[in-house]
């Protein structure tokens, strides 16, 4: 797992590109910055190029907005290829299980093509259950998914990363999305320089979005990431005049 920090378009003098490592069985969120600037960092992280789209293994899993599956095959034959070292007998039944807790279990026979946004997500997260994969990273998976679809693929995201132990790296613009799932919340800079702000989550799972602390981090979080916008659009103001 390496970054490297002599990319201009993503590091500038300052950027502790450190913090950006997320140890095994941590969630680091990366929140806000420019635009495609958290995917960036994300494939920086796993040593992929921009338009790489990997087969995800036991070593890196990738879960973006659209994942891909073999579409000539059906939910269950994709999953298979998930525990290439099972049984026959293991593979059935950790299949059926993974797709059961997905909301899918009476979609196996389905091909991937004719399920929703949502139960492609679902399936991606059933999949990386099964590899249980040492580097997670996620980019903005359900972005465009309404909010039932976001809070209950949010909840599968997060029991996933408490109970495989990956380290986590998520790229997200929302704020509810990283207080939820994170560990370690790092807001980008909208341009080349240090962190706009670091925040180390302490609250415990499962976490509410109505509870006391939720709410203040919540809070502290959109009060940074309006002052690093606010510090932006001064900047260009000033060159404009």
């Amino acid at each position: 797992m390496s970054i490297c920090p002599n990319d201009p378009t993503l590091f500038a003098a300052g950027f502790d590109a450190a913090a950006l490592r997320p140890a095994p069985g941590q969630v680091v969120a990366l929140l806000g910055g420019p635009a495609g600037g958290g995917s960036a960092l994300l494939r920086t992280l796993g040593g992929l190029d921009a338009a790489a789209d990997p087969v995800p293994t036991a070593e890196l899993g990738l879960l973006g907005a659209r994942p891909s599956f073999f579409p000539w095959l059906n939910l269950s034959e994709n999953l298979a290829f998930a525990l290439p070292g099972a049984t026959a007998f293991a593979r059935e039944g950790l299949i059926a299980n993974a797709l059961v807790r997905a909301g899918l279990g009476e979609f196996k026979d389905r091909r991937p093509g004719t399920l929703s946004a949502a139960e492609l997500q679902a399936l991606a997260i059933a999949r990386l259950s099964l590899l249980r994969p040492k580097l997670l990273l996620v980019d903005a998976p359900f972005a465009g998914l309404d909010d039932e679809a976001q809070d209950a693929l949010a909840g599968s995201l997060a029991e996933l990363c408490r109970q495989g132990r990956p380290a986590v790296a998520i790229a997200t613009s929302s704020v509810e999305e990283a207080v939820r799932l994170a560990d370690r919340i790092l807001v980008l800079p909208q341009t080349p320089g240090p962190l706009a702000f670091r925040l180390d989550n302490l609250l415990p799972y499962p976490r509410d979005s109505r509870s006391v602390g939720f709410v203040a981090l919540r809070r502290e979080l959109r009060r940074s990431l309006e002052k690093e916008l606010g510090a932006v659009q001064s900047e260009v103001a000033e060159v404009a005049a």
